[in-house]
């Protein structure tokens, strides 16, 4: 009876320690292609579709929760919410002596991309070096940032898909 009452108390504990939390599904948006887990071939195009979004190019306007552009991470983890796509950056000491460094072809190099529209071709996904199999599963990550490029809360969108490792058939 004792366990149970200490069993209780831990779990009355620990789910007041996440109240204070907004943990949500965000619904507005959806990928329509490829499907989840699919076997694919280079160029991959991802396509998607986002609801209560206004789509807008970097600098374009105001920054606004409900304005922006996407930002695809392709076997990586994203930046944190607040922060632009600079914190990629932050412990390369020769990007940060570079003027405009992370720019496009840097991001590029990292696999990270943006577009303002419901789709992206994703051209090369390197291997995994230490992955030996034919078909090897990557992740495409989408989050949103505001016009100024800052990621907004904390909403991701991951889609997997099986890539043949390169010289496969």
């Amino acid at each position: 009876m004792k366990l149970v009452s200490a069993l209780g108390a831990v779990f009355v504990l620990a789910s007041c320690s996440v109240s204070n939390h907004s943990v949500f599904n965000d619904h507005r948006f959806h990928f329509v292609a490829p499907a989840s887990r699919a076997h694919v071939r280079l160029p991959v195009t991802l396509r998607w579709t986002m609801r209560d979004f206004t789509r807008a190019a970097p600098g374009g306007s105001e920054p606004s929760r409900r304005r922006g552009y996407f930002a695809i991470f392709v076997d990586r983890p994203p930046v944190g919410p607040g922060q632009t796509l600079r914190a990629v950056a932050d412990r390369d000491t020769s990007c940060r002596r570079t003027p405009g460094c992370p720019d496009t072809s840097y991001l590029a190099d990292r696999q990270i991309y943006t577009t303002a529209g419901d789709r992206f071709v994703l051209n090369r996904v390197p291997d995994f070096v230490d992955n030996r199999e034919k078909q090897q599963l990557h992740e495409a990550t989408v989050v949103l940032l505001d016009t100024a490029g800052r990621r907004i809360g904390e909403s991701a969108w991951y889609l997997d898909f099986w890539l043949p490792r390169a010289g496969v058939a």
